[in-house]
């Protein structure tokens, strides 16, 4: 899917230009995974399901239902808060669907579920009196990401794709995550860039307009920072609150922030100032006030030029050149093969790998490499590292996890005694039984003969 052009209004240009342009796919999916990451911890550490249940048990004289709750119980009636089997169901469906939504699966249904669930949930605690406004804004970045392309990299649904293009075409290409662009992968990401700027700037007009500058006089942050410590016992809010002159420093501080946050919309390398400035801010009337605005912090995450510093990363981590590259050797007509290198690739974000198929390779390789035998090839996967040493089968994939950092994790589990032996021998025989045991080469492709033991 491509827009549209056609249009001489240079605004019109300028304004598909500005939302438009094309950007990295892996910037989106990696804001997905991150933000609905911190709003599935936020439902297991935070228990919302037993906040629900309480208030609906002790509060429902105050039950006011808000808009969102209306909609999902018009059916039950609106006298009294829904039963606790229907407030538990919406609970664990709206879990289910943010894990599907962090891995990629049904990522589109899995957003738009967990987007609805999680505004019910606030709606309803809502419905009882009582407003707050810190889960405003990463309530509806959840629906702009299920209307945004962001499970076109880093997904299972993607992944899946990949792995069944890959096997009717019967062929496997090298591909990068992180070079992917596409057209609708920047709007969403500009739209909670400037809906938090504009929280920010709102927050700043807000203080400025009930008080003046009389907010920034020490006195007005003396008198909250003594509120909530004593109401939420934070001795270092009591403790702040006690020094005039560093109120004062702070008051000043937070209205700088708030009142030109929106800066970094203009010049965005602005946000390595920023950044640290508001998770700074955060943590602090966190610590001095039990004022957990910790969903801002997370989307902090839509600034940063993820495929940017993933590419610096692989330069300059371990400064790997091409000719340097550990370089895999894989049956390009096996079809389990295919799979694999598919996976592997899928993985391999710094692009550590190269990915060679042996019948292209093999002339050259046979020169290179006369050690190196095309049945025993054809058998196991083989990987040639820098140093010109040899790995085959599970030592290869072994090998190889020490250039997946997502998979780093395995490197000192694979080494473990016992492990090795066991790896080597179930590599084996999936590699000698794969025509028949996993029937991935029912079209005959792969080289080995389905008949031998």
């Amino acid at each position: 899917m491509q827009l549209q052009q056609g249009t001489e209004n240079p605004w019109i240009q300028r304004w598909q230009a500005y939302w438009f342009t094309p950007a990295p796919l892996f910037d989106l999916a990696i804001c997905r995974i991150m933000i609905v990451l911190f709003q599935v911890t936020y439902c297991f550490r935070q228990d919302p399901l037993t906040g629900m249940l309480d208030l609906s048990a002790t509060a429902a004289e105050l039950y006011d239902p808000l808009l969102p709750v209306r909609a999902l119980t018009f059916f039950l009636g609106f006298e009294v808060p829904p039963p606790n089997g229907f407030l538990s169901l919406v609970f664990w469906v709206t879990l289910i669907a943010g894990f599907f939504a962090l891995i990629g699966l049904q990522t589109r249904l899995s957003l738009i579920i967990f987007a609805v669930g999680n505004l019910f949930i606030q709606s309803f605690i809502y419905s009882f009196d009582e407003h707050h406004h810190s889960q405003g804004l990463i309530l509806i970045t959840f629906f702009l990401l299920a209307l945004s392309p962001s499970s076109r990299v880093l997904s299972v649904d993607n992944l899946m794709q990949r792995l069944r293009q890959n096997i009717q075409r019967r062929k496997f290409t090298a591909f990068s995550l992180v070079d992917e662009q596409s057209e609708f992968a920047r709007w969403p990401l500009l739209m909670v860039q400037w809906l938090l700027s504009l929280s920010y700037l709102s927050a700043a007009v807000s203080k400025l307009a009930a008080g003046g500058l009389n907010w920034v006089n020490g006195y007005t942050l003396q008198f909250y920072l003594l509120a909530d410590g004593f109401l939420w016992d934070r001795p270092l809010g009591i403790f702040l609150a006690q020094n005039h002159f560093l109120c004062v420093i702070f008051s000043w501080m937070a209205l700088i922030f708030e009142a030109t946050f929106f800066l970094v919309l203009i010049f965005p390398s602005l946000i390595w100032i920023y950044l640290p400035a508001g998770a700074s801010f955060h943590i602090g009337i966190y610590l001095a006030q039990w004022a957990p605005f910790f969903q801002f912090v997370t989307l902090y995450c839509v600034f940063l030029p993820w495929a940017g510093l993933t590419k610096i990363l692989s330069r300059r981590l371990w400064r790997i050149q091409t000719a340097q590259k550990p370089e895999v050797l894989f049956d390009g007509e096996c079809p389990l093969c295919i799979r694999s290198m598919t996976v592997i690739c899928y993985l391999d974000w710094f692009e550590w790998i190269t990915y060679s198929e042996l019948q292209s390779r093999w002339q050259d390789l046979a020169k290179t490499h006369p050690e190196i035998s095309l049945e025993a090839c054809l058998e196991e996967m083989h990987l040639i590292l820098p140093n010109n040493a040899v790995r085959r089968g599970f030592f290869a994939f072994r090998e190889m996890t020490r250039y997946l950092p997502l998979l780093w994790i395995l490197w000192p589990i694979l080494h473990i005694p016992g492990v090795p032996y066991l790896g080597d021998r179930i590599y084996s025989y999936v590699a000698a039984h794969r025509p028949r045991f996993l029937q991935s080469c029912s079209s005959g492709g792969c080289a080995i003969d389905p008949d031998q033991d």
